[in-house]
């Protein structure tokens, strides 16, 4: 199961994902298996961070740190990145991440960066848009596995798996 760090652009991490206000996409893209992010088999977003500002040059160093902290497997520059052209670094940040770290970089979340380039925001469908109800439980979820993966020294391994599948489904 591929642990997944995000490094999502400061300007939106302010404001929340274009169109939407909310940083949600990136979990939409893993739950509805969309996207580039949405490809990678059983993965878990496990360390959002933004990105240090403009241009952007912090980002190898924030990438450590979250390989440090979070020991993630895999980074994403999620789709907020490259919508409009947004981000001038962002390929040459992802090769100095992956020559270094050795951890590839997904280009885009829900949406591939070549893509998303092209567009200005995102809208969903409405059918898509979860509640404000599911949203608050899908937080909840996020915070009790939080709990959970903190207290895992205490708990054998095979229980917090029980855990973890009785509070997410």
């Amino acid at each position: 199961m591929p642990r997944v760090g995000i490094i999502a652009c400061r300007d939106y991490w302010k404001k929340g994902c274009p169109g939407y206000q909310t940083h949600l996409f990136c979990f939409l893209a893993l739950e509805k298996r969309q996207g580039p992010l949405g490809q990678l088999a059983s993965a878990s977003i496990v360390s959002m961070k933004p990105c240090p500002g403009c241009p952007g040059t912090g980002r190898l160093e924030l990438a450590r740190q979250i390989v440090d902290q979070d020991q993630v497997d895999c980074f994403v520059f999620p789709t907020c990145l490259f919508l409009g052209d947004h981000c001038p670094t962002a390929a040459s940040q992802a090769a100095a991440i992956e020559a270094e770290l050795g951890r590839p970089v997904l280009m885009g979340s829900y949406l591939e960066a070549g893509a998303a380039r092209s567009c200005s925001t995102i809208v969903l469908k409405t059918g898509a848009i979860p509640t404000l109800t599911e949203c608050r439980q899908q937080l909840l979820n996020l915070n009790y596995l939080r709990y959970l993966y903190e207290k895992q020294a205490s708990t054998t391994r095979k229980a917090l798996q029980t855990l973890t599948l009785l509070k997410v489904t």
